[in-house]
């Protein structure tokens, strides 16, 4: 009976660890992952449609930069204007 429990508490132990190893941090949590490009297009649909719903016309050179920050050039009534979504999808007139 002792090895029984003795076998099952190795055992609980060893499965601990395994999901342990299996769920390490990337090596950058910043790092943005290459997006596949039908991937690609959806997102820029949908930033390009959250830009416009924001007021903004004839949303323009919309791409996606290293870090994952969107910029664009859109028209605000008469003026052109570039615009930046943040990561956290924030819209901003650029500087």
């Amino acid at each position: 009976m002792k090895a029984i429990l003795t076998y099952i508490a190795f055992a609980a132990m060893a499965g601990t660890a395994l999901a342990q190893t299996q769920q390490r941090p990337a090596n950058d949590p910043l790092s943005v992952k290459p997006i596949a490009s039908q991937v690609q297009t959806t997102d820029t649909d949908m930033i390009r449609s959250k830009i416009e719903r924001l007021g903004y016309t004839d949303v323009v050179d919309l791409s996606r930069d290293s870090t994952g920050v969107w910029h664009a050039s859109a028209k605000k009534g008469t003026e052109t204007l570039d615009v930046i979504v943040d990561k956290g999808g924030r819209i901003k007139p650029g500087l």
